[in-house]
């Protein structure tokens, strides 16, 4: 039998791999889309051609997320953004897996 409490987290898991598929999906058809139009010569100081992407990194103090603590990573690419969101979504396919073992 499945607890109320298996339950949501396999909702959860669900919910989250939707929205990192959308993600994923979106992602790739702006880079390509990006590709597509921005000569070579047209990048940014980074040497990406439309941009970077920046992850906010919580601080984890005394069982809780102090946001005011955390720190930022900038200037990440879309091309490693998007290996970041296909490991992720494995990652949660993995512990859906688990679960449903």
């Amino acid at each position: 039998m499945i607890t109320k409490e298996t339950a949501r987290d396999i909702y959860n898991i669900f919910a989250q791999i939707e929205t990192t598929e959308k993600m994923i999906s979106e992602l790739e058809q702006a880079v390509e889309q990006e590709d597509k139009k921005v000569p070579d010569i047209i990048r940014d100081r980074e040497y990406h051609s439309h941009g970077s992407i920046v992850i906010e990194i919580p601080y984890f103090e005394a069982g809780q997320f102090v946001k005011e603590r955390g720190s930022r990573v900038y200037n990440i690419s879309y091309r490693s953004a998007l290996r970041i969101l296909k490991n992720h979504k494995k990652q949660l396919k993995k512990e859906l897996k688990e679960i449903n073992s």
